[in-house]
């Protein structure tokens, strides 16, 4: 794995935060060979650039932008957003980044190449599934990473007394979550609700990641006074919710993904037949 664009101490604390990160998580000698990551400044015009010949895989966003390579020992560049850097942000992203291209790496070996997924064969190979569990997963082990560099940049290198990471205050981002959930109840028709469905489905594997590295067993009403409980029970049902998080969390790496990726579906189609009934006339 190189690195461009990166201080001596910015490449310091990048390889401080991948020692806290499990190999079954992130096998850096996978995901880092044949890697490249640069900081750029011209974020945008560089994924311009790249658009005509890597079409995106769902995992886009713009803090970064892994460029995937599917032929067996191709080189991959992940391009970090240095205008949407702060503090130790880059510690997340890159991170995020490479679980993504790890389960890229054993998804693509397994199903083929994704670039060339018809949406019917995306759907067969439980591509979007794949999509939410490689987010929910990215997000745990990223913000594990992140949050506990950060702890010793405060704190300093000596590990906490008794072992136990303590942190007085944190953001899960819920209002993300509750936005997703007011589109859906601002919906007209179950085609506008179901499509609503996997813009929250996505808030929700990102919110759940992140509450993953505070709780094994997902209770955010206890720590998130935030949690719109009572949104996602009328709108996917709380049980449906639980369930997904239950399988996401059971997934922690790609070989139990593929024991979970039914389970994965089983939920998202009970939160679909939930929102059936929304709009089924009433008596």
């Amino acid at each position: 794995m190189e690195m461009f664009n990166f201080s001596s101490g910015e490449t310091a604390r990048f390889n401080r935060a991948l020692t806290f990160v499990h190999r079954q998580e992130l096998d850096i000698e996978l995901s880092g060979a044949n890697t490249l990551i640069v900081k750029t400044e011209n974020f945008e015009d560089e994924c311009e650039q790249l658009a005509p010949y890597f079409s995106g895989l769902g995992l886009e966003n713009a803090n970064a932008r892994l460029v995937f390579n599917p032929a067996k020992g191709g080189s991959h560049k992940i391009l970090v957003n240095k205008a949407a850097i702060s503090k130790l942000s880059y510690i997340h992203t890159m991170v995020t980044e490479l679980v993504h291209l790890g389960h890229l790496l054993s998804y693509n070996a397994e199903c083929g190449n994704i670039y060339r997924f018809t949406q019917d064969q995306a759907i067969a190979e439980h591509y979007y599934e794949f999509l939410l569990w490689t987010k929910f997963q990215a997000m745990k082990v990223a913000t594990r990473a992140h949050a506990l560099v950060s702890w010793h940049e405060v704190n300093g290198e000596a590990a906490p007394v008794g072992g136990c990471y303590q942190f007085a205050e944190v953001n899960f981002y819920s209002e993300r979550v509750a936005a997703a959930l007011g589109a859906l109840q601002g919906a007209g028709s179950i085609a506008v609700w179901r499509e609503g469905l996997w813009d929250l489905l996505e808030e929700l594997a990102f919110y759940l990641g992140r509450l993953a590295f505070y709780q094994q067993t997902a209770r955010p009403w206890e720590l998130d006074e935030g949690f719109p409980a009572a949104a996602i029970e009328a709108m996917v049902g709380q049980d449906n919710c639980l369930a997904l998080c239950a399988a996401l969390q059971q997934a922690k790496e790609y070989s139990l993904w593929q024991e979970q990726k039914r389970n994965i579906r089983k939920a998202i189609l009970a939160m679909q037949e939930h929102g059936k009934g929304l709009f089924a006339p009433r008596a």
